[in-house]
């Protein structure tokens, strides 16, 4: 009778209305049903093989597997299993092996090969289909981002895809290169073989580092799949230029939070969240980002997020404390004249920035512009060598609005004057003011050009007047050496490279704005901005000397100091991030502090001024009213008018800029 691996069989096969169905869906999805169904396939062959050889037993039943040791022997050599009279002490056991003049009967080859055949099916065919398609579909899983690795940690997190994600793992990797264990995992709702394509193409040495998985970045099930509690760092970058993606990443940071509260917590994770449009990143400046965001119920912070916006970053590496070398400041130095018997006197000068272009990249250079282009030479009474930034855009008349309307309050910069010119850089009376502009002794100038079109850009960098080039005096060609002109540029390859090692008519142009560059994961970091307002803590609420403190008990003083700093809003915070991005123009000026140090503690008011303005801050001295809620402040005023213990903080940041760089220099792990 048939065994009970067969019966079932033919059950199951007559209860189910599609079985091939069922066996599809199995060997195209599932590798583990896969194996389940060979195993199955095993254990029926034995059954059926013992309904075969139904009375010798239960190695008779392998006899499918072996019987081409009898099919390969000569008919005059066939040996076959007898009893053994003498199995008392024959060393085999009941059995042996005997020669047989008898021939083995054709029905009994019959069956030899039946079971052979379905040996040959079963434990080769069935075996190497099932292993090579078990094989096949975590290959083409793979391929499309669909399997899951649980061993992957401490590595980074990268959600969303986009053009910043290439250079965020060259810059990390770049830092990491001798570290094996570093891995990047990046989960995209794009395709995943074009991305893959593209990492390829521009990081082929990085490329075995990546995993790639397919998911979208609103789905919880799919982000617990990143293995978020053994996560080293995470950016959340959002997917391209998809619709309502600053406020997407916002939501997956609070999901990355719920996540990795359900663990246990050993760390805090950094988490950096891009938010793509300046009127976003405007926004999360000035609202309290609720707790749920990032701190659990017990109030443990789970993640620490850290904003971040790409056009303000490259603004940041063009003029700020992380310049770049290759760039010159906006005043490079010569708001002073250096006078060997007087040292540095002030010079009458004054910085002029033209922005071509009043787009994402022009409003981010604005913006920066307007937070560090204050200089000791300005003078508060006369209101001389302000500072001139305009704006040309031939559809300005459109943007001007909605840009005022969310900056409401920059008139109250008293030291920078703004024009907003609805024209073209071309047209020929700008033309003429630019010329004017740049042959004047007295204004430091630079254009910057921010044409999305980056062959545009560069073209128009090329083709500015003469005299932002070179001049002629007296029969010789004079260049311009304190006229940059900057050009937008998504790459440096082509055209661009050849500006690179340009020493004649166009020297002084240079490239700006690749994606290679502006997330340079050290413009994230925030430990100058803690020690800041750890400074004033401890000051003003503990009457403490931080840095003293950090002296006699380092671990102890930077727990304070995170405590402190988790507390702020993102307000607070900006704050003091945007403190460190003049330490570049104070240490320009670094002699004045001895000769004329109110100069230096003016400049750092009108800053702090320009900073409050831009935040959103509404100037309300004359009802000496101040509400941080409301965004009221009754300190934005001129430095004069200001009481001595006001002018005592301004005079702080000057005295403990330099304790402030040395100690982040000496501290290399993150305090927070």
């Amino acid at each position: 009778m048939f065994g009970i691996a067969t019966i079932l069989t033919i059950v199951q096969c007559i209860r189910l209305k599609h079985p091939l169905l069922l066996i599809d869906r199995i060997f195209a999805n599932h590798a583990g049903k896969q194996l389940v169904l060979a195993f199955f396939a095993f254990i029926f062959t034995i059954d059926l093989a013992l309904c075969i050889f139904p009375n010798e037993g239960i190695r008779s039943s392998f006899a499918g597997i072996i019987s081409y040791v009898y099919l390969t022997h000569s008919p005059d050599d066939d040996y076959h299993f007898r009893d053994n009279p003498d199995s008392a002490t024959h060393p085999h056991g009941d059995y042996k092996i005997i020669k047989d003049p008898k021939p083995i009967y054709r029905w009994d080859y019959f069956k030899h090969v039946i079971m052979y055949c379905l040996g040959l099916i079963v434990f080769n065919g069935l075996l190497i289909a099932t292993i090579n398609r078990f094989m096949a579909t975590r290959a083409e899983r793979y391929k499309k981002g669909a399997n899951t690795y649980k061993s992957l940690r401490n590595h980074y997190v990268i959600i969303g895809y986009g053009p910043s994600c290439v250079p965020i793992i060259r810059n990390i990797f770049n830092r990491h290169d001798t570290d094996p264990s570093v891995y990047f995992l990046i989960l995209s709702n794009q395709n995943i073989e074009a991305i893959r394509r593209d990492i390829q193409t521009q990081l082929p040495d990085v490329e075995e580092k990546i995993v790639i998985y397919s998911g979208n970045m609103d789905s919880e099930s799919q982000l617990n799949r990143l293995n978020i509690g053994k996560t080293k760092e995470a950016y959340i970058l959002g997917e391209g230029h998809e619709a309502g993606r600053d406020s997407k990443n916002l939501e997956c940071a609070k999901t990355v939070k719920e996540i990795r509260e359900k663990g246990p917590i050993k760390s805090t994770l950094h988490l950096n969240m891009q938010f793509d449009k300046p009127s976003s990143y405007s926004t999360i400046k000035r609202i309290t980002i609720p707790k749920k965001y990032y701190k659990n119920d017990n109030g443990d912070e789970v993640t620490y997020l850290r904003p971040f916006n790409f056009y303000e970053n490259w603004a940041r590496l063009l003029w700020g404390t992380y310049k770049l070398d290759e760039y010159k400041t906006l005043d490079q130095g010569l708001m002073v004249d250096n006078d060997p018997k007087k040292g540095q006197t002030l010079a009458q000068r004054h910085v002029h920035l033209v922005i071509a272009g009043f787009n994402e990249m022009g409003e981010a250079l604005l913006l920066e512009a307007l937070r560090i282009c204050h200089y000791p030479n300005y003078d508060e009474a006369t209101g001389a060598n302000k500072t001139q930034i305009t704006i040309v855009d031939p559809n300005m008349d459109k943007m001007l609005p909605r840009f005022k309307s969310q900056y409401p309050y920059l008139d109250q910069i008293a030291d920078v004057e703004i024009d907003y010119k609805a024209c073209q850089l071309e047209d020929e009376a700008f033309s003429a003011s630019l010329s004017d502009w740049a042959a004047r002794e007295d204004t430091v100038l630079t254009v910057a050009i921010c044409h999305y079109d980056s062959d545009e850009s560069l073209s128009a960098a090329l083709s500015l007047p003469d005299p932002l080039y070179y001049q002629v005096a007296e029969g010789k060609v004079i260049p311009n050496v304190t006229t940059q002109i900057l050009a937008r540029q998504e790459i440096r390859s082509g055209l661009t490279k050849l500006l690179d090692e340009e020493n004649g008519k166009y020297a002084n142009v240079k490239i700006f704005g690749m994606p290679d560059k502006g997330v340079d994961d050290t413009l994230l970091d925030d430990k100058m901005a803690i020690f800041i307002n750890a400074y004033y803590h401890f000051k003003y609420d503990l009457s403490q000397d931080f840095f003293e403190q950090v002296k006699i008990d380092k671990g102890k003083a930077f727990a304070e100091a995170a405590r402190n700093w988790i507390a702020l809003n993102e307000d607070k915070r900006f704050a003091n991030r945007y403190q460190t991005e003049v330490y570049k123009t104070y240490q320009t000026y670094r002699p004045l502090l001895d000769q004329h140090p109110d100069l230096l503690y003016q400049t750092e008011h009108m800053r702090w001024c320009a900073e409050r303005s831009i935040t959103g801050y509404r100037d309300m001295h004359e009802a000496n009213l101040k509400n941080g809620a409301y965004q009221l402040h009754n300190l934005i005023v001129p430095y004069h008018d200001l009481s001595d213990h006001e002018k005592g903080k301004d005079k702080d940041v000057l005295e403990i800029m330099d304790k402030v760089i040395t100690l982040s220099k000496e501290i290399k792990e993150e305090i927070v």
